[in-house]
């Protein structure tokens, strides 16, 4: 599937969409966990794989809103060890990441498998 002109000069429009939904999710946050998560991102951004991996965010968001909720301290949710909480969030994606490219990987095998067709 090709891309309009449109789309290779703005970009994906419903990525953008999403984006900014997230972000306004953020920006309704108390002020320390705003910050936090601004922080976290950046670091995500500059250290994690791709420049930042967008369900990370989703999920980061999430547990901040819970806990927020809950009205927990920041600290009890992300330690006294940020830059070892953004280290376990990248881990925790990258392993999520290898099992969904394992699982293809396997459902793909047993494809060939089931069909004869030598891979």
């Amino acid at each position: 599937m090709s891309k309009s002109i449109l789309q290779i000069v703005l970009g994906d429009l419903d990525e953008k969409s999403a984006y900014r939904k997230k972000m306004k999710r953020v920006k309704a946050l108390p002020e320390n966990y705003r910050t936090a998560f601004r922080k976290i991102q950046k670091y995500l951004y500059l250290h994690g794989e791709d420049g930042g991996n967008l369900a990370i965010f989703d999920d980061l968001i999430d547990l901040f809103e819970t806990s927020a909720a809950d009205g927990k301290d920041l600290s009890d949710v992300i330690g006294n060890d940020a830059a070892k909480f953004c280290d376990e969030l990248i881990l925790a994606a990258n392993t999520n990441r290898k099992t969904r490219r394992d699982k293809l990987n396997q459902e793909i095998a047993e494809y060939f498998d089931r069909k004869g067709i030598e891979g």
